[in-house]
């Protein structure tokens, strides 16, 4: 082997090494945000929640969560994310949008056609006219 073809390998095996880390940083997953930054919001929101007699209502931090969130209607609970910045696949339902397709749904249009009209998925739509969203 002479010297240009020894640089020429070594090109190569540089070329080959630049080639895999670019593969390998594009099939790098996304990282999902730490959701794990809002317990203290959560912990002092639920700490303020106290009967007459000054006894917690809810027992811990999951207690209040199951009982909280889970009881709430969607557009409330989207409103709830909000407000500790996590974002929620149903936040474009609000009680506006909720009354513009009932109105569009009793004046004949179907599903699809509300859905495209004010930019909401027809599972919502569907959810919408089953009473889901009413509060």
């Amino acid at each position: 082997m002479n010297l240009d073809q020894i640089e020429d390998l070594k090109e190569l095996k540089a070329l080959k090494a630049k080639i895999e880390k670019k593969i390998k940083s594009q099939n790098a997953k996304p990282t999902k945000p730490k959701l794990s930054v809002h317990y203290p919001i959560i912990k002092d929101d639920h700490k303020r929640h106290i009967r007459s007699d000054g006894r917690k209502i809810f027992r811990s931090v999951v207690d209040y969560l199951e009982c909280y969130v889970k009881g709430m209607p969607p557009i409330s609970r989207a409103e709830f994310y909000k407000r500790f910045g996590i974002e929620s696949r149903r936040g474009k339902v609000t009680p506006e949008t909720v009354l513009q397709v009932k109105s569009l749904l009793s004046s004949g249009k179907t599903l699809s056609e509300a859905s495209t009209e004010v930019g909401i998925s027809i599972a919502s739509c569907q959810k919408i006219k089953s009473g889901k969203y009413d509060q």
